[in-house]
């Protein structure tokens, strides 16, 4: 664990996407945050943020991808399991898995704070229901915990490759893929939920106008 209080693993944009993610926690959990969410406005906010952040991001990820021939780097496999992190350590020599170590702690602290912000602007603004808008508000958090849980702990295991045995490197070996599996499944479901409570909202707003006598 030493190994994440190393210097040169961090730089500006580990700042930022520290910054970001603070950010992220406080407009999420704080009723001032929750009040900014609901303006219509802040989905072209945090759209125009997550734009650039996806596309540095993608950008690094296609380096990465070049660097092991081919094999991409472990955030967008979905389900990947230890043999998988081991074939992807492999691939990347020393310098790469520095590197890489390098992308979790820095370019890819980005995304999931701009993803769970559009995420939490959609869904505050869209939706009336209170019941939805608090359960998407639990999955943005358990989205958001499970990307740093993962981006913060691989870097452990690349690090230490080849080895993977001991308590903590064993357990690491099964945390981070759960963590990133959670991250994709719970990111989706809270799309699913969204876009079926749009379809019952517009339901609602067909029949009110069929039957103006209910409202």
């Amino acid at each position: 664990m030493t190994l994440l209080f190393d210097p040169s693993l961090y730089s500006v944009i580990s700042l930022i996407g520290l910054a970001w993610t603070l950010l992220t926690l406080f407009v999420m959990l704080s009723p001032t945050g929750k009040r900014l969410l609901s303006n219509p406005l802040g989905i072209a906010i945090a759209a125009a943020a997550l734009v650039p952040s996806l596309g540095f991001v993608t950008s690094q990820i296609k380096v990465l991808t070049a660097l092991t021939g081919g094999i991409p780097p472990l955030d967008v496999q979905f389900g990947y399991q230890q043999h998988e992190i081991v074939q992807f350590a492999h691939a990347l020599n020393e310098g790469g898995r520095k590197m890489y170590a390098q992308f979790q702690l820095g370019a890819d602290t980005l995304a999931p704070p701009a993803f769970c912000c559009f995420l939490m602007c959609v869904y505050r603004s869209t939706i009336r229901s209170n019941g939805v808008r608090t359960l998407c508000d639990g999955m943005a958090f358990v989205y958001l915990a499970s990307v740093l849980i993962a981006n913060t702990l691989m870097p452990v295991i690349i690090l230490n490759y080849p080895a993977q045995d001991g308590l903590v490197l064993s357990t690491l070996y099964w945390l981070v893929p759960l963590c990133d599996t959670i991250k994709y499944s719970v990111h989706g479901l809270a799309w699913l939920i969204i876009l079926t409570a749009w379809v019952k909202q517009l339901a609602d707003m067909r029949s009110s106008r069929q039957n103006p006598s209910l409202t």
